[in-house]
């Protein structure tokens, strides 16, 4: 009797796990220390990472750049790309420390992988941005923003799996992903004081099929941030705060930004954030869509904003005028359910948008969200076209 599909897929995929197994267990090791880095927090170690980079990306095979549990390296901005000839993977067991010298408070990138296929990044080390030392320099709020380092900037990859990494302290954000496809992240956390400017935890665009678990982040911006083309992503069991919540966009400030699509936020809890889940696009915007979005189980403590659509961002009051959203972004079948907690301000529920292109299919359902204080939660629509299904509170307003 022959083999069913199904049984002849089993069959390869074992195969695969197997082969792969062997190629991890022949592959080199290039011990940063064997090229020269000094564990002692004042050497600079950025050209023997560099060297033991490009020997493990030239080797058949490619192999792990070991960063050893034996102190801590001082590492200035650096650049390892690609392409290589085999998966590589870089072992942090030990701490990298970003320099606190002024000349590197300003910069885009401290640690910066490009054009790399098959790149893991694992380890119980920690990557240690000495943030404090940059965050004088941050200017957003005066509404034109310098330009700081990002802790890991990782684009044009392909196949990228991130796991057991913490990240400390970054100068902006902690993580960057753009123009990726096929990424992980598992049990990464990431740490930087509430009050600490602009250092989302992990910001997402242009790129597909990210997955995002089993992980902790508190910071002082986004826990998590799309940008423009966000497509195919998954967020589960991530803890959230202190921190701005989780958020899609702001968009629309510039034109032709790829639509984002198919964004799953599930199982994951909220403590002590300005914001819960949220849409936000510019009051004025250039064209795109928002679409297929699901919030789904999702506990809220002592949250200011919980669940939130706003059409008519305009940060620095450089809109103070406007008081409708114009905004030409398309925001179309959002689901909020399952979502429970408490709310540190009156209005738990806010769903602002667009007066020319109004919400729709816009759904909430088994919302229990209580204000923390006196009185009872409240919620506003503006522009929504959409239903919602009982137990509610706030009570609807759609």
């Amino acid at each position: 009797m022959g083999l069913g599909s199904s049984e002849i897929g089993y069959i390869v995929s074992i195969i695969v796990l197997l082969c792969i197994s062997q190629c991890y267990a022949k592959r080199k090791v290039f011990n940063i220390i064997d090229f020269g880095a000094t564990p002692d927090e004042r050497t600079d170690s950025s050209k023997a990472l560099r060297a033991a980079w490009s020997e493990a990306c030239a080797n058949n095979g490619g192999g792990v750049i070991l960063v050893p549990a034996v102190g801590r390296f001082l590492v200035l901005p650096v650049l390892l790309q690609g392409p290589c000839k085999g998966i590589i993977e870089l072992q942090v067991d030990g701490d990298l420390l970003a320099s606190s010298h002024k000349a590197f408070a300003i910069g885009y990138s401290w640690f910066k992988f490009y054009g790399v296929n098959n790149l893991v990044i694992k380890g119980l080390g920690r990557f240690v941005g000495r943030g404090r030392t940059a965050w004088p320099y941050n200017t957003c709020k005066y509404g034109s923003c310098s330009r700081l380092p990002i802790t890991i900037n990782l684009q044009s990859i392909n196949n990228l799996r991130i796991r057991d990494i913490t990240s400390v302290n970054s100068k902006l954000y902690h993580f960057n992903v753009h123009g990726c496809n096929d990424v992980v992240f598992d049990n990464v956390k990431v740490i930087a004081p509430g009050e600490s400017p602009n250092t989302n935890g992990i910001h997402i665009s242009k790129s597909t099929g990210v997955t995002i678990k089993n992980s902790f982040i508190a910071t002082g911006d986004d826990c998590i941030s799309f940008g423009r083309g966000s497509k195919d992503v998954k967020i589960t069991n991530v803890h959230c705060g202190p921190g701005h919540g989780i958020s899609i966009g702001s968009l629309g400030k510039f034109p032709d930004e790829p639509n984002i699509n198919g964004i799953i936020v599930s199982d994951s809890k909220f403590v002590g954030t300005t914001n819960g889940v949220q849409i936000k696009t510019w009051s004025k915007s250039y064209p795109s869509v928002v679409s297929n979005i699901t919030f789904v189980n999702l506990e809220m403590y002592n949250v200011e904003r919980p669940i939130m659509i706003d059409q008519n961002y305009c940060p620095n009051n450089a809109c103070k005028n406007n008081k409708v959203s114009v905004s030409r972004i398309q925001i179309k079948d959002v689901k909020f359910e399952n979502i429970w907690g408490t709310s540190s301000e009156h209005l738990a529920v806010t769903l602002k948008c667009s007066q020319v292109f109004p919400c729709q299919g816009i759904v909430l359902n088994n919302i229990n969200l209580v204000f923390n204080g006196s009185g009872s939660s409240t919620s506003i629509c503006q522009n929504v076209e959409g239903s919602a299904s009982r137990p509610l509170r706030p009570p609807s307003c759609l």
